[in-house]
């Protein structure tokens, strides 16, 4: 029982040292720049509303992909990663009793889209939008999914308009 303790205390103290050093700050699982954004994926999977936090908290926002360039740029990033086959919340949704995506960050109506043969509205619960990379598809890889599904947070830094 006692090198049970020992283990488990190492293991919670060496993961919290590694994931929060004591300066405070987060070692991201990725930052990279493409344009004007930075963007900072992180590798634990969370709900929709506790990855729109989880940005937040970092003085960041959940992506939002504004046109078809950043959509590509975006992708071909994440798929050098070797980030594929994996979701990543953006900050799209589909508001209750709305016929319109938008994004949350901003409240603007989502004009460009990738959809992957969706939205599906399966179990009629999927208003969040995620972007899955995938090898089977590489043209098309916005879905709507259950906002309680686990996923990637994406933050981008935040704008300055």
């Amino acid at each position: 029982m006692n090198s049970f303790l020992a283990i488990s205390c190492f293991f919670i103290c060496f993961t919290t040292t590694i994931a929060f050093p004591k300066n405070g700050t987060k070692l991201w699982s990725h930052t990279f720049k493409l344009g004007e954004k930075t963007y900072f994926v992180d590798l634990n999977e969370v709900s929709f509303d506790d990855a729109v936090i989880f940005c937040k908290d970092n003085n960041l926002q959940l992506v939002a992909i504004e046109n078809e360039i950043e959509n590509t740029n975006l992708y071909n990033h994440l798929d050098s990663l070797g980030i594929i086959n994996s979701g990543l919340w953006t900050s799209g949704t589909k508001l209750a009793f709305s016929e319109e995506w938008v994004w949350l960050t901003s409240g603007e109506v989502i004009t460009f889209t990738d959809w992957n043969f969706e939205p599906t509205y399966k179990n009629n619960n999927e208003y969040c939008l995620a972007v899955v990379p995938s090898i089977h598809d590489p043209s098309h890889f916005w879905i709507n999914d259950n906002c309680e599904v686990l996923a990637f947070p994406i933050c981008q830094s935040v704008s300055s308009n």
